[in-house]
């Protein structure tokens, strides 16, 4: 009897001690609530805590940080282009006791979620032309610092500024930028989940893509603009080409035509000089010089295996005709008539 009556204190201590203790792991966090009302602040250090046994009920909440996927939103942006929105969000729950009183599940925080940050999303973007939903940072700026450090002379760096500034103006501008817009959302939701005892870590746009019927227009059109970025970017390469080459060209006649006119100064002395030493040696004989400049232009005029036929007292054979005439014996009183020749 004595051995039943204390098992059943041993059980009954048991029951009691195990339904007045309840743990808070790592990661969780605990409100007590005694007949549906909030009895004390929330635990949310890790432990073993006591609470009175059968009154009072521990409620458990998740206290790591949570992972939103937004719904696909088709959303009209400030220039009136139709894109398909995809948003993600990471958020936790700050305060238990306002999330019970709100709340009281996860579920329902969810909704809330879907409902508070897609109307976020949806604002930010209608309001904001598209280049600040997929773009951060306008490149071409970058593009242009660079190609001004690269440039030296300072011809070229006016000359690319000018040309940049153009291809700039060309391109849309992006005003706030992607990083600014998504801080913007959270913005605007935040205030609206903190009395729920949510709290918002980011809003992120997590995918933009353009609907099926618009499609193909905005890549033509993307396409397009590209070209007159790759084209104006040609052209500044075009003319830089032409300035160095003519840059080039300057300086090979600066280094070229010194040099060609001290060699014309030697090859002119060189010329008066032998002229001057042919007009010394021809000038001693006079029959000399026409006999060598006849035989040059018989040389020049009668290429090898050539055959003519011609009278001895030509202007051609002058000279041979001339030489007969002195080779002739001198009681002839005239020369014989002349035959005709074959020249080979």
């Amino acid at each position: 009897m004595w051995n039943l009556l204390f098992f059943l204190i041993i059980a009954t201590t048991a029951v009691v001690f195990r339904s007045g203790t309840f743990v808070v792991y790592e990661g969780s966090q605990v409100v007590i609530t005694q007949f549906g009302k909030l009895v004390g602040d929330a635990y949310q250090t890790p432990g073993m805590y006591f609470r009175v046994p059968l009154i009072q009920r521990a409620h458990y909440f998740d206290s790591r940080i949570q992972t939103w996927e937004g719904h696909v939103n088709y959303v009209p942006t400030k220039d009136k282009l139709y894109v398909a929105v995809e948003s993600v969000a990471h958020w936790r729950i700050s305060d238990p006791q306002k999330f019970i009183e709100t709340l009281g599940s996860t579920e329902a925080a969810r909704s809330r979620l879907d409902s508070i940050l897609n109307d976020a999303v949806k604002d930010m973007v209608s309001s904001h032309p598209l280049v600040d939903t997929v773009r951060n940072t306008n490149r071409v700026l970058e593009l242009r610092t660079d190609f001004e450090k690269a440039a030296r002379a300072p011809v070229k760096i006016s000359k690319a500024s000018q040309v940049t500034d153009d291809v700039v103006a060309e391109l849309e501008s992006v005003t706030i930028g992607r990083e600014h817009l998504s801080r913007k959302m959270l913005d605007s939701a935040a205030p609206t989940l903190e009395p729920l005892g949510l709290e918002v870590l980011n809003v992120l746009i997590k995918k933009v893509s353009y609907e099926p019927a618009v499609e193909q227009m905005v890549y033509e059109r993307m396409v397009s603009e590209r070209n007159r970025v790759a084209e104006r970017l040609r052209s500044i390469g075009r003319s830089e080409q032409e300035r160095i080459r003519g840059l080039t060209t300057r300086d090979t006649q600066e280094i070229i035509a010194p040099a060609v006119q001290e060699a014309e100064s030697i090859k002119g002395a060189a010329d008066a000089h032998a002229v001057r030493i042919y007009a010394e040696s021809f000038g001693k004989d006079a029959d000399f010089y026409n006999f060598w400049r006849s035989l040059l232009a018989y040389r020049n005029a009668l290429p090898e295996k050539t055959e003519m036929v011609g009278a001895m007292d030509s202007d051609f054979f002058r000279v041979l005709h001339q030489k007969q005439e002195k080779t002739a014996p001198a009681s002839r009183a005239a020369p014989p008539e002349p035959a005709p020749v074959v020249a080979p």
